[in-house]
């Protein structure tokens, strides 16, 4: 089924479709209230949405793909920590938190960073 042609244009088509949508909407649905409106900062926003959605959807692909291996054969279901960690990427790119969580994390790093070097108050 996730090898015929309908169902992989299909799918195609409804991730490039919600990934526009949160590239264009990101900020409406998340509720932003922008300190500035330039077309650049709209432009990376529209950008680092759309990117989220896609990554979700490509790993959501790919966990699609690992279920229907493993339902159409007799072998023991093997689930590793890279299966939920990627059905984990797959959630959150799909439903657009994926580039909240990273800046967050990445804003989570930068200062423990900082605290460490003893310039964190």
């Amino acid at each position: 089924m996730t090898n015929s042609l309908t169902f992989t244009a299909a799918f195609v088509v409804v991730g490039i479709a919600f990934s526009l949508f949160y590239g264009l909407r990101a900020i409406d649905i998340f509720e932003v209230k922008p300190a500035r409106t330039s077309r650049s900062w709209r432009f990376h926003q529209w950008w680092l949405n759309f990117l989220g959605s896609a990554c979700g959807w490509i790993a959501a692909w790919f966990v699609l793909h690992k279920v229907a291996a493993v339902s159409h054969s007799p072998a023991v279901i093997s689930i590793q920590l890279s299966d939920i960690a990627l059905f984990f990427l797959a959630f959150v790119g799909v439903t657009g938190f994926l580039p909240f969580s990273v800046v967050s994390v990445l804003q989570g790093l930068r200062d423990i960073a900082a605290k460490i070097a003893g310039l964190g108050k």
